[in-house]
């Protein structure tokens, strides 16, 4: 099972690296999935939290956090503490499919009045935390260009940024609109879809986006883009006041 063969390697890395592995609670069928939570140092300075595979068929988010685990300086972030979700939707990711068990999209589901199954146990695991940057890590299956949704009260150099970091591995889709929705040079700009992204920016959250890895190039170069934007974000945060 894909879920139970990536929870061991999460294992092992939490404990050669001295990181507890917290269990925020149990979803599926039969609650047979346990969904986890990582926070990475104690500071109160900055708070930024990572989430990955809210779609079980996007797995570079998934392997880029427990990459970015392995190697984690915490002397570089002393100032920032790392909150991580490393699989969104268990359900979906051991099948490789994008919904859970309920056929359920959970992406579109955050900002519902009342929450539930794995939208209530993400929530509920963030919502008392003080979150300066969220980023939720996703992929475009089968498409060629990388995009990212982002939100922002007037236009922000870090969102520009990520971009020109990632046009060194990827091409940047350029259209006027993606998905229909308006775009420009590769960002869709304050979308209200429901999104963890969304809720975390309507709570208050001053840097919140979604970036989007597309999955026609190789697995690897998916991950290390997606690395190297969680220490972009993090060197961001760091220095910002």
């Amino acid at each position: 099972m894909h879920y139970e063969k990536y929870i061991k390697k999460l294992k092992e890395v939490c404990i050669k690296n001295g990181i507890k592995l917290q269990k925020i609670g149990d979803v599926g069928k039969k609650k047979e999935y346990p969904m986890f939570k990582i926070v990475l140092g104690n500071s109160r300075k900055k708070t930024v939290c990572f989430s990955g595979g809210i779609h079980g068929e996007e797995p570079a988010g998934p392997w880029a956090i427990l990459e970015f685990m392995k190697h984690y300086n915490s002397k570089r972030y002393k100032d920032t503490k790392i909150i991580l979700f490393p699989v969104a939707n268990p359900y979906g990711f051991d099948r490789g499919i994008r919904r859970n068990f309920l056929n359920k999209d959970l992406n579109g589901h955050f900002c519902k009045s009342v929450l539930s199954g794995e939208n209530k146990v993400l929530y509920n695991a963030v919502k008392n935390e003080n979150i300066f940057f969220f980023h939720a890590l996703h992929e475009d299956e089968g498409f060629k260009k990388f995009y990212l949704y982002n939100f922002e009260k007037k236009p922000e150099k870090i969102y520009r940024d990520i971009i020109l970091l990632a046009k060194k591995y990827f091409p940047i889709d350029t259209r006027k609109r993606i998905y229909n929705d308006p775009a420009k040079n590769g960002l869709i700009i304050n979308r209200p879809d429901g999104s963890f992204e969304d809720k975390m920016f309507r709570d208050g959250v001053p840097y919140s986006m979604c970036t989007e890895t597309p999955e026609a190039h190789p697995l690897r170069k998916r991950i290390e883009l997606n690395v190297k934007i969680m220490n972009v974000v993090l060197d961001f945060t760091k220095k910002s006041k």
